[in-house]
């Protein structure tokens, strides 16, 4: 089915529901996963060519992830492009049941409003009926309560569901920051360089489990919290080394994150059903106005294979992992 005829089939339904007064639901499959996780973006703060418009990874948008476990519906990180990959997921904003925010750099935080001011509307996609709950560490209340000033002007004057505002919480220390319908979230801190604070996030259900290492070096706790996981999201940069030899400026930002070769490191010692890359960081190319080409998906694996020998993906936009027994990877249409 396409997105326009799918689209169309949704309107129809809700409407229906509208006028008996019963809301659309999806039904129950008895033999779905124990955890559904979709990775709506894998980019960084570079544009890529495409990047709200195509599916393919050379149209990355700023990485984010969903993840879908029993009742809930738990979205890490919110930058450019959530509200367009959401629809494209077949993902409503009302379903979302909470935000959690690795750290207040732009390209994960940027795409919060519209996520939150798009889903208040009284439409079929959006109709958020309570509030969005976001959660991040220490700087996290403050910056919603910004929020909500900044757009203050827009929120009393559209027509919305009630009770729909946002709404921050923020934690102080590393440990588990939420706790609903057998789901646990587990935060940790990470290392980001001077970016305090930054974290990570596990999420456990039904004794499966999922972590994401949010933006950082190679830092011991993505090991101590990753041990034996079932997916293992790592972000990573690897440089052109002839770009850093040029333009040594771009040797801080490297160092502010984790090359191939430390991530196969830690892959190797947690063990991870399966390890896959976000946040994926290339140097090189048009986008550095730099004659040297950007290393491509196949120099990161090859990289990554010289420590770590175990299954791994290179994340894509849209991308899906089916966790259960085993981990199962569903590529986005092409």
């Amino acid at each position: 089915m396409t997105d326009m005829a799918w689209l169309r089939t949704f309107m129809l339904v809700w409407l229906a529901g509208v006028a008996s007064g019963v809301q659309p639901a999806f039904a129950e499959d008895a033999n779905a996963p124990d955890m559904t996780v979709t990775l709506l973006g894998t980019g960084s703060p570079i544009i890529e060519p495409g990047g709200l418009t195509s599916k393919l990874p050379q149209g990355r948008v700023n990485a984010m992830t969903l993840v879908r476990a029993g009742n809930e519906l738990l979205l890490f990180d919110a930058g450019r492009g959530v509200v367009e990959r959401l629809y494209q997921a077949k993902t409503r904003a009302s379903e979302i049941t909470a935000v959690f925010l690795t750290h207040f750099h732009s390209d994960h935080i940027v795409g919060l409003p519209d996520l939150w001011l798009t889903g208040r509307l009284r439409l079929a996609w959006g109709s958020r009926t309570k509030p969005l709950d976001v959660f991040g560490p220490v700087g996290n209340v403050q910056f919603i309560s910004n929020l909500s000033k900044a757009y203050d002007a827009d929120v009393r004057a559209r027509p919305t569901e009630p009770h729909a505002e946002i709404v921050g919480h923020e934690f102080v220390q590393d440990g588990v920051v939420y706790e609903m319908n057998g789901v646990k979230v587990t935060a940790f801190t990470v290392d980001h360089g001077a970016t305090k604070p930054a974290v990570g996030y596990r999420i456990d259900y039904n004794g499966r489990a999922v972590l994401i290492s949010g933006d950082t070096r190679y830092h011991d706790n993505v090991i101590k919290y990753g041990m034996n996981v079932d997916l293992m999201l790592h972000e990573v940069l690897i440089a052109n080394p002839k770009l850093l030899q040029s333009r040594p400026q771009l040797k801080s930002i490297f160092d502010l994150h984790t090359s191939p070769d430390q991530c196969g490191e830690i892959f190797s010692r947690t063990k991870p059903k399966l390890a896959a890359y976000t946040h994926l960081v290339f140097f090189g190319g048009p986008a550095f106005g730099a004659p040297m080409p950007a290393p491509s998906v196949d120099d990161l694996i090859a990289e990554t294979r010289k420590t770590y020998d175990g299954p791994l993906e290179s994340g894509e936009d849209l991308m899906v992992f089916d966790i259960g027994n085993t981990v199962t990877v569903r590529r986005p249409d092409r």
